[in-house]
């Protein structure tokens, strides 16, 4: 299986042809489309959603991810091998921080070996090296065969989440197709949280009060409510309306709750 993430979206040729040359390398290739409605440019927001996706594969899929705005710079194309043997294909630009932090890296792979790339076009590297590089994998082509060994590779900044008494501070990863504003809190820093609980989210000289609750129904249509979603992160939402217009706060902005 080859799992596939982007920013490229769907009105354009750019997934169909990515396809197309996985195909070419393996007509068997299963390929499963993530998401192709990363935020354009933003690695920080593909790097959230590739933290929460890769938990729900299979341990043997591939992970083809190209949100790349230096395609053609100096920067590398690499595939990053977890300790637990999960694959990653993509630029290394930041977009694999934090699944690399959360599992801990095996080996980094350079993909220097031009007999695995398609084409060698400087603006899009995702059909012509990510790709067939990511089918190749799949089909079983060993790592070393793919290049040289990296010893490093590059960390996105960011605001860890930490807990302090009755204050939690992290950061805003993304907003999702609803409205609701997705953290990187983990919910081992809410463990004491119940349902009913009154949290207050500080902005500025403005606060905004919530309610921590199990279900989107746990509050009334219209209000703020707080919760552990399904991939283990502390969720902004508004029942049936949008968290997004109703607190504006941005995408990586830092964000601190406090339980009252």
């Amino acid at each position: 299986m080859i799992a596939f993430l982007s920013d490229w979206g769907l009105s354009s040729y750019y997934v169909g042809v990515a396809k197309a040359a996985i195909k070419e390398v393996n007509r068997k290739a299963e390929i499963i489309d993530i998401c192709h409605d990363i935020k354009p440019f933003s690695i920080k927001h593909g790097a959230y959603v590739v933290q929460r996706v890769i938990r729900d594969l299979p341990k043997d899929a591939v992970f083809l991810a190209v949100v790349d705005p230096g395609v053609g710079t100096s920067r590398k194309p690499i595939m990053m091998i977890l300790k637990d043997g999960r694959r990653l294909v993509g630029p290394d630009n930041g977009l694999f921080t934090f699944v690399g932090e959360e599992y801990g890296i095996h080996e980094i792979r350079e993909l220097e070996n031009r007999e695995y790339h398609r084409g060698s076009s400087r603006s899009f590297h995702g059909r012509d090296i990510f790709a067939p590089v990511a089918a190749y994998v799949d089909a079983g082509v060993e790592p070393e065969k793919l290049g040289s060994r990296l010893m490093n590779f590059e960390y996105l900044k960011y605001k860890k989440p930490v807990r302090d008494g009755n204050t939690i501070m992290g950061e805003t990863a993304f907003y999702d197709h609803f409205g609701n504003l997705e953290t990187n809190i983990p919910a081992s820093l809410g463990k004491d949280l119940e349902e009913g609980d009154t949290l207050e989210i500080v902005k500025g000289r403005r606060s905004f009060k919530l309610t921590f609750g199990n279900t989107y129904y746990d509050v009334n249509p219209g209000n703020l409510m707080a919760h552990f979603d399904s991939a283990g992160f502390l969720e902004i939402t508004v029942n049936k309306g949008s968290a997004q217009h109703f607190l504006s706060i941005e995408e990586g902005e830092p964000i601190t709750l406090v339980k009252v």
